[in-house]
């Protein structure tokens, strides 16, 4: 199998939770979508996304439900996220879940990568997807991930407000908004849910300490296996996300952790058209539209790994053509969310 294949492709347990609402719903999808070009692997088998959404769409069309990615969402079960599913139940509180979540999101869907930042009193998770996608991947992704945690925590909970990229008519929004207890904002630059911090310390009703301990061990050789199937252009791009801090994130640090030297690096990303030094800055502009009003500049160009406030300054300028500044008055002198 090529180091390709794995790219843009989810567990077939995953997928297999959109048929089976769907039989519940008395619908039956056409069996040479559900089998014929599944991806057998060591990993187990793999759904390769333009499958997926298809599978959505028709789901959305044989239903005529419009918010058929919000109902199927709902539904989420932890099988239906196979290890990382009973991972996220055996945690202590969400805060653990969270750190599970950004860090093996990708076994069970390898089409977007997570990330967990603060604003404030607010905590923010952003799912942000490789490439365009539908309303419906968008919608069962982030409504399972409210759904699920409402699953484990002893008390009522509702995040503080959710965005999303795809567009949503006012009675959309009407239904979205009842379900999650928060208003829900589409056409948004991002895919976005936000809640109170102090949800990061609830504990989950199922915590099992021992369990969680295996699971990890699972995950992390899990992990490692799909990683061998991806293009080193997108492991590194999860290794960025995944980090707290960019200024940890030199060239060499990353090529140790990939078992490469950094030479290898710069000559297989070449290969994939793109170089270290353009993924670094990918995140950093992801991060800067994230975190532009919500610190300090000195503090905000620490944290991308800027060693000055005027090299930030300098990049960023080149970035978006003014300084930040003036980009914080061009978007009403605070941040978009």
């Amino acid at each position: 199998m090529s180091k390709y294949d794995m790219e843009n492709t989810l567990d077939k347990n995953f997928f297999n939770g959109v048929l089976l609402y769907l039989e519940h719903q008395g619908v039956t999808l056409d069996s040479t979508l559900v089998q014929s070009k599944s991806i057998e692997s060591e990993l187990g088998t793999r759904v390769p996304l333009a499958d997926y959404e298809q599978a959505l769409q028709l789901g959305a069309e044989r239903t005529g439900d419009p918010l058929f990615g919000f109902h199927l969402g709902q539904h989420i079960q932890s099988a239906d996220y196979g290890v990382l599913g009973y991972l996220v139940e055996s945690c202590e509180n969400l805060n653990q879940a969270l750190s599970a979540l950004l860090r093996y999101d990708q076994l069970v869907a390898s089409i977007a990568h997570a990330i967990f930042h603060h604003q404030g009193a607010l905590a923010m998770i952003d799912w942000l997807p490789n490439s365009q996608t539908s309303r419906h991947v968008i919608l069962r992704n982030l409504t399972g991930w409210v759904a699920m945690v409402r699953t484990l925590v002893p008390k009522p909970v509702s995040p503080e407000y959710i965005n999303l990229t795809c567009p949503l008519s006012d009675a959309e929004r009407s239904v979205l908004a009842d379900w999650f207890g928060c208003e829900v904002f589409g056409n948004q630059p991002r895919n976005q849910i936000a809640f109170p911090h102090a949800y990061l310390m609830l504990p989950f009703r199922r915590a099992n300490q021992v369990m969680r301990e295996e699971l990890l061990r699972l995950s992390d050789k899990a992990l490692i296996q799909l990683q061998q199937h991806q293009s080193l252009a997108m492991q590194i791009r999860i290794m960025l996300a995944a980090s707290v801090d960019l200024g940890q994130c030199q060239l060499s640090v990353i090529a140790a952790a990939l078992n490469k030297s950094g030479r290898q690096v710069q000559r297989q990303l070449k290969q994939c058209n793109t170089s270290y030094s353009q993924l670094l800055t990918e995140e950093r502009l992801r991060r800067t539209q994230d975190l532009l009003g919500t610190m300090p500049l000195a503090e905000l160009a620490r944290e991308l790994g800027f060693n000055e406030q005027a090299a930030f300054n300098k990049a960023f300028k080149r970035w978006f053509g003014c300084s930040p500044g003036v980009f914080r008055k061009r978007s009403g002198n605070k941040p978009q969310n």
